[in-house]
């Protein structure tokens, strides 16, 4: 084991350094495995979990933002990690058992999937100002013309227009945030 500090390891691996992410590694390999094994039931699930945590440490170096403790730092992202990892695998088991329930109906599938993003999107919806919400409600489910929109809310079309622009940005934003089963 090297002589640095864990704070000067993480520097040196966002600064790309395979060998302090080997050490890093070394250093805290136990803890995490320990903390994933007491969060899930199977020790293949795990071993996923414990390969794809250090891989998104990796990959995701750059955005490291340590100030004090390396340690509580990557405990606390492991916490997220194996969260979103049991969720996506809930999720993957539900959709699959009532997939394999009724193989021959294809529609089924895109049915529930089609059904599940429109709750989720709905429910972003309903966090938007109600402007917003008026303008999504009177294009998606009226399919108003940006024109007719306007005139119906007598604002400019630009108005309508920077509106609609704002509401596929914040959709875009949520639902890539809260990953809505784009994993298939």
């Amino acid at each position: 084991m090297s002589e640095k500090s864990d704070i000067e390891i993480v520097h040196d691996i966002k600064n790309g350094s395979v060998s302090a992410f080997q050490e890093l590694y070394s250093r805290y390999a136990d803890i995490v495995y320990r903390n994933i094994l007491a969060r899930v039931n199977s020790s293949f699930d795990a071993d996923d979990i414990f390969q794809d945590f250090f891989i998104q440490v990796w990959e995701k170096k750059d955005s490291f933002q340590v100030s004090s403790s390396v340690k509580g730092y990557l405990l606390i992202w492991l916490r997220n990690h194996i969260l979103n990892s049991i969720k996506q695998e809930q999720i993957r088991d539900k959709y699959q058992d009532i997939y394999a329930s009724d193989e021959e109906d294809d529609y089924t599938w895109v049915k529930i999937v089609a059904k599940d993003l429109d709750e989720n999107i709905r429910r972003i919806v309903e966090g938007f100002p109600p402007r917003l919400q008026c303008v999504y409600m009177l294009r998606q489910e009226q399919n108003l013309s940006i024109k007719e929109i306007a005139e119906k809310l007598a604002v400019s079309e630009q108005t309508v227009k920077n509106q609609l622009g704002d509401i596929t940005r914040r959709l875009r934003c949520e639902v890539s945030r809260k990953n809505f089963l784009f994993f298939i």
